[in-house]
């Protein structure tokens, strides 16, 4: 028994496990992104030019290293390569999807593997927009009902909307609440304590 070859093949199984887990990961996001239903806009929200930051800084550091292994013809590396280059395309399909914001005709889907972000018109009890630089940021209100313990809560989601995007925006949420909701528009008190 050689520890440095049990150490390898644990290393082995780890990077296989993760890379499995990657990939049920950006199928569930894609899954969730096809099943989308009349979306009026969409909009990228990442860091990197609406992109995904991390995801994209790890692909093109595996494309460096990739290129290292492959001029220097590293061949017992190749597998292992391949699997971090997969685990990073499958890391970037499903932050490409999550960071970005769906507008539909049933509701705001702010981040599609998260139910907590996504909130349909009809919840909506409130809203604040607030004029920002390069767009406005929302605060929707809406109350969550909880089956267990038969409450009301009232929960907030903020979003994020670019100039580019701003004045379609406006149109949905007036066609969608507008006749029942007023908005605060640039209001004095502090947005970020707005609860």
């Amino acid at each position: 028994m050689n520890l440095s070859t049990d150490i390898h093949s644990l290393f082995v199984l780890l990077l296989a496990l993760f890379t499995m887990g990657a990939t049920f990961l950006a199928a569930y996001t894609v899954a969730n992104a096809l099943r989308l239903r009349n979306i009026r806009i969409s909009w990228k929200s990442g860091k990197l030019l609406g992109g995904p930051l991390f995801s994209t800084l790890f692909l093109g550091f595996l494309a460096a290293v990739t290129f290292v292994v492959y001029s220097n013809q590293v061949e017992q590396y190749y597998t292992i390569i391949g699997c971090y280059l997969w685990m990073g395309i499958c890391w970037f399909t499903s932050s490409y999807f999550t960071a970005k914001s769906y507008i539909t005709d049933h509701g705001i889907v702010k981040n599609i593997n998260d139910p907590s972000q996504t909130i349909a018109w009809h919840q909506i009890n409130d809203y604040v927009e607030k004029p920002s630089s390069k767009g406005s940021d929302y605060v929707f209100i809406y109350r969550e009902h909880n089956h267990k313990w038969d409450q009301n809560r009232l929960i907030r989601l903020e979003l994020f909307v670019p100039d580019r995007r701003t004045l379609k925006f406006d149109k949905i949420v007036a066609l969608k609440i507008g006749r029942i909701v007023t908005p605060v528009v640039d209001s004095e008190f502090d947005f970020k304590s707005f609860k």
